[in-house]
């Protein structure tokens, strides 16, 4: 790999996707009994206390965060890139079925160089012996000092549009219902939950790995896929919840 390739392209938050994020909060904040101007004031006092925060992570710009998801499902399941015992293999940059090869079937508008700077930046594939190795299922996008700005940008997105779905949604809709459920405790010690953490860490992995292995299955091919100009994405988000110290609601 010649040099650290990185990404150029920044994707900007235009006024519609900012609307779309927004709408939620603002429906809340119109059923808690705030009017316009005060939501305005409240919205205009939290961007300036954002601006004022210290930085304690660099925002990297990757680009779109599919690409990179892509191209790791197809180094995990394509058989031109597993090894005898069907996990990931080692593969050389470039050379019949290596690094470049997969990039280009897996997202074409994609540059090799800058998606393994990427992989190698997160943690995602390690270098060994002049070989490349995929040491992340999915694709990891954070570290302790810089994250990705569009992965973290579509899970706002992706959140806050369910809410919007789910807010919006009346008896004559035709889509599909979306949901959200959510599971939590306030009385587990610092230990404890530790322990509920790396618990959850590999049980949901393993239902991630579940997960995605149906959408490959009843996806459309990836020829299909590049005829086709539209698409709607579907799928399943999972976070952690592990808040500072407040006083349990007494009222449950």
């Amino acid at each position: 790999m010649k040099g650290s390739c990185v990404e150029t392209q920044r994707t900007a938050i235009d006024s519609q996707r900012a609307i779309a994020l927004l709408y939620p909060l603002a429906a809340f904040l119109r059923a808690g009994g705030l009017t316009e101007d005060q939501a305005r004031a409240s919205f205009v006092a939290a961007f300036r206390k954002a601006l004022k925060a210290p930085s304690t992570r660099r925002f990297d710009h990757i680009g779109h965060p599919t690409r990179y998801a892509d191209i790791v499902a197809l180094w995990a399941r394509d058989k031109r890139f597993l090894d005898a015992s069907g996990r990931p293999k080692l593969l050389s940059v470039h050379g019949k079925n290596g690094f470049s090869t997969l990039v280009r079937d897996a997202s074409p508008s994609s540059k090799p160089d800058a998606v393994l700077s990427v992989f190698l930046r997160y943690g995602n594939v390690r270098k060994t012996k002049g070989l490349y190795e995929l040491v992340r299922p999915f694709f990891f996008s954070s570290r302790q000092k810089s994250m990705a700005f569009e992965p973290m940008a579509y899970f706002l997105s992706d959140a806050s549009t369910t809410l919007g779905r789910i807010l919006r949604r009346t008896n004559r809709t035709r889509c599909p219902e979306v949901f959200w459920r959510k599971v939590e405790s306030d009385h587990l010690s610092d230990a404890h939950a530790e322990r509920f953490l790396e618990f959850l860490r590999d049980r949901s992995l393993a239902f991630l790995e579940e997960i995605d292995d149906w959408l490959e299955a009843h996806g459309a091919s990836r020829k299909q896929r590049r005829r086709t100009s539209m698409a709607r994405r579907t799928g399943l988000g999972l976070f952690t919840i592990y808040s500072d110290l407040e006083r349990p609601d007494l009222r449950r």
